[in-house]
């Protein structure tokens, strides 16, 4: 019962830990175009819509 205790802890605290990787990482990309402190916010533009073919809106910019 403890090792299951220990294992979720230090699942949670991995994905947290990875998390703060991904947006380190994300925020050094784009560090020009950054105007939140979440440097994932704001970012969907595209795919959001849930159709799985080609993005309408993505054709007509091409």
């Amino acid at each position: 019962m403890i090792n299951s205790l220990l294992i979720g802890i230090g699942g949670i605290i991995g994905l947290m830990a990875l998390w703060v990787i991904v947006q380190r990482f994300w925020g050094n990309t784009f560090s020009d175009y950054m105007s939140d402190e979440d440097v994932l916010a704001g970012r969907s533009s595209c795919g959001n819509c849930g159709c799985t073919t080609a993005c309408k809106n993505k054709n007509a910019e091409g």
